[in-house]
């Protein structure tokens, strides 16, 4: 019995820390801001609000050169609702920005609707990875970002 206690434990802290998080950040340059983001494997999916536009990008380790792009899945009630966008690499290699506006992208109710996202970039001289992001507490966080 303490065996099955401990193992539901260990499984909500994971999935509780898998949540979206959502902060206010003030770097002490540029006008105070919010974001929020979800973690898988040292990677993460973010939201950023800038000037009225939600961007959605994948960040953490991406390093190759090449145009790219991304395949998502969001998994609502088991089933895949599939996209593909162009994406947009930051100077340094480390970002993925596949999502200009969210707000205006047909992904949104899929968005704020699916338990699990699956991220795969798609690059032809470098390996793709698939990222899987949980998406609980998407909807509030995406509330918060919008709301600065």
């Amino acid at each position: 019995m303490k065996s099955i206690l401990l193992l539901v434990g260990l499984a909500l802290s994971y999935t509780a820390s898998a949540q979206w998080v959502s902060k206010h950040v003030d770097n002490g340059f540029d006008e105070p801001y919010n974001i929020a983001y979800t973690e898988d494997r040292g990677s993460y999916l973010k939201l950023e609000n800038s000037d009225g536009e939600i961007f959605l990008y994948v960040g953490g380790g991406y390093t190759c050169d090449e145009e790219l792009t991304v395949d998502v899945s969001f998994i609502i009630n088991g089933e895949y609702s599939k996209y593909t966008f162009r994406a947009v690499t930051s100077d340094d290699k480390k970002n993925v920005f596949f999502v200009s506006n969210l707000l205006n992208e047909s992904c949104l109710a899929d968005f704020k609707a699916c338990s699990l996202v699956k991220i795969r970039i798609n690059d032809t001289a470098c390996d793709s990875e698939v990222y899987t992001f949980n998406m609980s507490g998407s909807t509030a966080a995406l509330k918060f970002v919008i709301n600065q």
